[in-house]
């Protein structure tokens, strides 16, 4: 009773053709509709006895759906299910089952987003998962086992493959300390995660990118005495060993490596984004000049051939990465072949991405060769980054247009002298063209999803020659592409206008590296945004979080943007639910994410507060406060509510009593969690209600936020002490549940929350110390994993402790991790290996970003009530050139410029403000012996100078 081949199914489902679902093809894929309900069913033709199946995803999957089994159609019963689908690949087994029909059945919750099934297939039980100990297959997807303490559940997936994690959704009772291995052979297994303080619900593991034919999950210790219970085991495993991007990196690997996508070859890549001012599309553009137009399109690669080979940038001898004036949005990668130069330089206009290829002869002798812009069927976000392979069934080269799946994708400055299209056959086009120009028919379509092209373009260069190709990609419909690009001239026109949006350079330090990556970053924020939503990524992230969005429109108020982070508060404050609860993602269009995260991120409260208390501080704006003084009200008081919630579980005894309900806010947490993130802002979202209050004269509403706040900021210190104190470590924890210790997330009490009055205060310098025993280790030179550029505002944190060396030694660190540095960016993660495949969030980071060029204008400049504090943290190297320089920098006293020089015996520090008087100023100088405000003398406390509003300072050495 084997499971019959493919060809003798028929199936039927309730939209679209299902048939691309069970094709045998990985190339295509059955789109669901639009639907609130979906089913599928498969008749095998004959019946069957199943043992498990898979199901591979495209874009879009199916978080909870279900399968069920019949042998004559009309009588159903239970096969496998899942609660936690998170697209790609989903394995499940189950017990010998015979049937002739399998169902599969799922409810959407948001039916304007289509579900991709790209192939299901059903196993019988000698070709299925299996688990070693008897009994127990159930748990992948079937039903609930019982484990006792120190029994496992070993799964052979029957061949190596490429597991990714686990997810554990627990029953009744539950592990406490559990852990998961990986093996080979089946023999010798080598730990992968551990988990020693489980507490029900469910539990999620990942690693690094690994192969494994063997699993084993084991349950060292359980909530009861009896075992714990394992409603699911869901399996994490890549999908590319059947997919379309598995044959292409086998081609990669069989071929000349710096002929291909890099991520082919499993080598992390890094990119950038740019586009237009206030338009919504961006591309990529990375380390390589690969240009990327389109989410999931393939990627346009420049190759050099030269006397007959072909050669490609990642072999290059030389490359390097820029950005035009250092930081506007405008990205640049020059390579070297021997003499002979290789410069793509990129730009957004008018819909288009524009890309000028320019070759330029470096030797002394003439030289002759082509420029091949080669068609890939590889999007440029490798594949651990849910990206990859990018379907292509149809190109065409008509003249100077090249058509992809049947739309215009590009445009040509000329005509290619050779055209090469090709189907897949165990290499792309660049197989065919390794050793010389082929001109093929310049059309071809196929249902491989895996075609490719070159355009060969012939040059001929005397000494110090260049010639040029212009490229423009189609970032939207509807463009009707320019005919006469002069790229000189509208390089230098988009330039003017970034620089007009962006402004003047407000920030000017003797390092150039920091000057760059501080401006850089409010290009980057507006690349990465729509007209309304600020996202922190172009790609894996392309929705908008207020977290990350209102830290974004922190870093453009403070560069001088108030309009544009006017607008988002606005955009966002008509999203707010009508009992206050603010939504924490949106996509961006406006309506609510709801995916991961999705309402139960209860940060969202205190940072829609506290953005609109900036911003009104900083605009001024009576208008601004009238629209977002009732959602705020209404924000506010919602945090009520989320105490609640928490007292209802815990009285006042406990360290859990006053704190918001548990949430998923903390990146670093897989579950809801009492998590302290959450807290430092609800204090400042009832101190902000209550400062908003007063400025619109709600006198009534202003009392009440602040004994809110007030009552709120000693449950909050109580409970920060009590955790420290039962825990006995003498560290401020992350969170009152997990008795863990993260001083990046206690940072943020510091800036941009300012509540550390709540810290215990003779617990901090452990903390810290603990954190810089951490960068140590992220130095050494045997340091092999990975972390997250959010460490980056712990700068707040040093510098606010007078921990100044500290703060130096991360501000040059976090300066490092910047990939490339060129380009003045960071992903999300970074690995100590550049080059190891993993997960890096997405890049341009804006929310990294942000948290970068705010921190350093804190170190520079920052408020605080009426006083006005100046150089608060200033490396050796700023004062080092032309000093540091501030242009009309916005403050909530008004515009500032500032000039300050040092000289071997004095420093000189011109100032003026356009707007209120701050009513004293305060400003670090180290070794300072005397200084004088206009002229009258100014008090010294160790290195702080105080001084009333001033236009000149000098200070003697």
């Amino acid at each position: 009773m084997n499971v019959p081949y493919k060809s003798r199914w028929t199936v039927t489902a309730s939209g679209g053709d299902p048939r691309a679902a069970i094709d045998d093809s990985y190339s295509t894929r059955w789109i669901c509709g639009t639907s609130k309900n979906h089913w599928l069913e498969i008749d095998l033709g004959q019946t069957a006895i199943l043992g498990g199946l898979e199901v591979y995803w495209g874009r879009r999957g199916a978080k909870v759906h279900s399968f069920e089994s019949s042998l004559d159609g009309r009588v159903w019963t239970h096969l496998c299910a899942t609660r936690h689908g998170e697209g790609g690949l989903e394995v499940f087994a189950f017990p010998p089952r015979e049937a002739r029909f399998v169902r599969w059945t799922f409810e959407n919750p948001e039916p304007e987003h289509s579900l991709e099934v790209v192939e299901i297939n059903l196993y019988g039980p000698d070709q299925a998962a299996s688990v070693r100990e008897p009994g127990r297959i159930p748990a992948l997807g079937h039903a609930p086992v019982k484990i006792p303490p120190g029994d496992s559940i070993t799964v052979d997936f029957g061949y190596i493959r490429s597991p990714l994690g686990v997810l554990v959704q627990w029953g009744e009772t539950y592990g406490t300390d559990f852990s998961v291995h990986l093996s080979d052979d089946g023999e010798n297994f080598r730990e992968v995660g551990h988990i020693t303080l489980g507490n029900g619900g469910y539990d999620s593991f990942y690693w690094r990118t690994t192969t494994a034919r063997y699993l084993r999950f084991t349950v060292h210790e359980a909530s009861s005495r009896d075992g714990a219970i394992i409603d699911e085991l869901k399996l994490r495993i890549l999908n590319k060993d059947r997919m379309p991007i598995g044959q292409l990196e086998r081609a990669a690997r069989a071929g000349r490596s710096e002929l291909y996508p890099q991520s082919l070859l499993g080598r992390q890549i890094y990119w950038t984004a740019f586009g237009e001012i206030d338009q919504a599309e961006q591309a990529l553009f990375d380390e390589y000049g690969n240009l990327e137009p389109l989410p999931g399109s393939g990627q346009i690669t420049p190759l050099l051939r030269l006397d007959g080979t072909l050669h490609g940038a990642p072999a290059a001898a030389a490359i390097e990465q820029t950005l035009m004036d250092g930081a506007l949005p405008m990205p640049s990668v020059t390579w070297l072949v021997g003499e002979v130069e290789v410069e793509a330089s990129a730009l957004a206009d008018t819909g288009q991405a524009v890309v000028e290829y320019r070759v330029t002869n470096r030797a002394d002798v003439p030289r002759q060769g082509t420029l091949v812009l080669a068609l890939r069927p590889v999007q440029i976000n490798p594949y651990w980054q849910h990206g990859g392979h990018a379907i292509t069934n149809a190109i065409a080269v008509e003249g100077r247009d090249l058509w992809v799946n049947d739309r215009r994708f590009a445009r040509f400055s000329r005509e290619p002298d050779f055209a090469t299209v090709a189907e897949f056959q165990d290499g792309d086009v660049v197989k065919l063209i390794e050793h010389a120009p082929q001109d093929t028919e310049r059309s071809l379509r196929s249902d491989s999803g895996l075609l490719s092209a070159a355009c060969e373009f012939e040059f001929s260069l005397n000494p110090g020659e260049s010639a040029s190709v212009v490229m423009s990609a189609f970032l939207r419909d509807g463009i009707v592409p320019d005919v006469e690009i002069d790229f000189p001239r509208l390089r230098d026109e988009v330039a003017k206008a970034w620089r007009e949006k962006v402004g003047p350079r407000r920030i000017t330090v003797g390092d150039r590296e920091v000057s760059d990556t501080v401006e850089a970053q409010i290009g980057l924020i507006l690349v990465n945004s729509t007209r309304y939503a600020f996202k922190p990524g172009p790609r894996n992230y392309d929705r908008t979080w207020i977290r990350d969005g209102s830290s974004q429109a922190l870093a453009l108020l403070y560069a001088g943007l108030i309009e544009d982070a006017k607008r988002y508060v606005l955009w966002y404050a008509e999203r707010i639910y009508d009992n206050g609860m603010v939504p924490p993602i949106l996509n961006p269009d406006g309506s609510v994410n709801r995916g991961y995260g999705s309402d139960i991120e209860f940060d969202a409260q205190g940072q829609f507060v506290a953005i609109a208390a900036e911003v009104y501080r900083f605009s001024r704006d009576r208008g601004f406060l009238e629209a977002i003084f009732e959602p705020v009200v209404r924000a506010t008081r919602f945090i009520e509510e989320l105490c609640a919630r928490t007292n209802a579980l815990y009285g006042p005894e406990t360290r859990f009593h006053g704190l918001l309900a548990p949430s998923l806010s903390h990146e670093g947490y897989n579950k809801p969690t009492y998590s302290y993130w959450d807290d430092f802002f609800a204090l400042r979202a009832w101190r902000d209600c209550a400062y908003l209050a007063t400025e619109i004269g709600d006198a009534d509403t202003a009392a009440w936020a602040q004994r809110k706040g007030e009552a709120f900021a000693t449950n909050l210190a109580r409970s920060l002490r009590m955790t420290t104190e039962e825990l006995g470590t003498g560290l401020i924890h992350a969170s009152a549940d997990r008795e863990d210790v993260d001083p990046t997330s206690t940072s943020i009490a510091f800036e941009p929350c300012r509540v550390e009055d709540v810290l215990p205060a003779e617990y901090l310098q452990a903390t810290y110390d603990l954190y810089c025993e951490h960068l140590d280790r992220l130095r050494a030179a045997d340091f092999s994993g990975g972390f997250t550029p959010y460490e980056i505002r712990n700068l707040n944190a040093f510098v606010a402790l007078g921990r100044i060396e500290d703060a130096f030694r991360l501000l040059a660190d976090a300066l490092t991790w910047r990939r490339p540095a060129g380009w003045r960016h960071w992903a999300e993660v970074v690995w100590a290996d550049p080059r190891v495949p993993d997960y890096i969030g997405d890049m341009p980071h804006t929310w990294i970003g942000a948290e970068f060029a705010t921190a350093i204008r804190r170190m520079l400049v920052r408020e605080n009530c009426g006083t006005l504090e100046l150089f608060r943290a200033v490396p050796d190297s700023w004062w080092e050139g032309g000093g540091i320089s501030l242009n009309a920098l916005p403050t909530t006293f008004g515009r500032l410029d500032l000039e300050a020089r040092r000289g071997e015996a004095q420093v000189t520090v011109d100032l003026r403000i356009t707007g209120t008087t701050p009513e004293r100023i305060v400003l670090r100088y180290p070794g300072a012996r005397r200084a004088q405000a206009d002229g009258n003398p100014c008090d010294i406390d160790g290195d702080v100078v105080m001084a009333p509003n001033f236009n000149r300072l000098v200070i003697e050495l």
